[in-house]
């Protein structure tokens, strides 16, 4: 699991009046999106800011980079087994809304067995990190807890953009690590990729649609209620035999 994603709205309390249908969402005013990608300890992996407040997260999400080197193939590899079936990508907890992708993993709106129980509240509980973040990003930095009053929002871009990496410094800064801690069978640290793609356009294509991947998604979801109901088997009674 690399982190959780959601959005942020941003009031634009300056937007112009041309532009006030387009930012207005359900909230009636207009706003401007953060899309953000966070860990347990709170540090942003991923912030992409900028679409107007008319969307919603999914339409936040087909426009948002996030998954641009995964599809390029010049994310850093992940191989992983759960339940006995071998994985090639990491996943992300997301609420609801969000598609089923093979790289997002969504809670159980109404979870009926044990099993499910405690994977809807396992995953609700992990998905609120991204929740912190936003609270603790408006509470350091009270210039995006009030209504944004720059007039051009390449301004704003650039504000939350240096709130989002001063946030990182103080978590860095915070953080107790021990520099000989490893996991085991592990190897070199793996350091972010750039360059050209290293892909062609069917290798492109492919990736996309493995990324998209309705069945994986299930498949995952089902392999992880069975992964944490075996390392937690007392915490309900027995199910009902079917």
């Amino acid at each position: 699991m690399l982190g959780s994603i959601d959005c942020m709205h941003w009031e634009w309390k300056n937007c112009p009046m041309s532009s006030q249908g387009q930012y207005k969402g359900h909230e009636n005013r207009p706003t401007i999106i953060l899309e953000a990608v966070a860990s347990y300890d709170l540090w942003c992996w991923h912030a992409f800011f900028g679409m107007p407040g008319s969307h919603n997260d999914i339409n936040v999400l087909h426009r948002s980079p996030l998954f641009d080197n995964l599809a390029e193939g010049r994310a850093p590899e992940v191989n992983y087994s759960i339940n006995g079936h071998d994985y090639k990508m990491g996943y992300l907890l997301a609420d609801g809304i969000y598609p089923h992708w093979a790289t997002l993993v969504k809670t159980i709106s109404s979870p009926m067995w044990n099993k499910q129980k405690y994977f809807a509240t396992a995953q609700e509980a992990a998905r609120k990190d991204v929740e912190r973040f936003f609270g603790v990003l408006q509470a350091r930095f009270p210039i995006i807890r009030q209504p944004g009053r720059i007039w051009d929002r390449e301004t704003l871009a650039l504000i939350m953009r240096a709130c989002v990496i001063m946030h990182n410094m103080i978590v860095e800064d915070e953080r107790v690590l021990d520099p000989d801690e490893r996991f085991p069978d592990v190897g070199e640290n793996v350091q972010p990729s750039h360059g050209t793609p290293t892909r062609t356009l069917a290798e492109f294509i492919e990736a996309h649609k493995q990324i998209r991947d309705k069945p994986t998604h299930f498949q995952l979801k089902e392999d992880l209620i069975e992964h944490l109901w075996n390392r937690h088997p007392d915490l309900y009674p027995m199910e009902p035999a079917s």
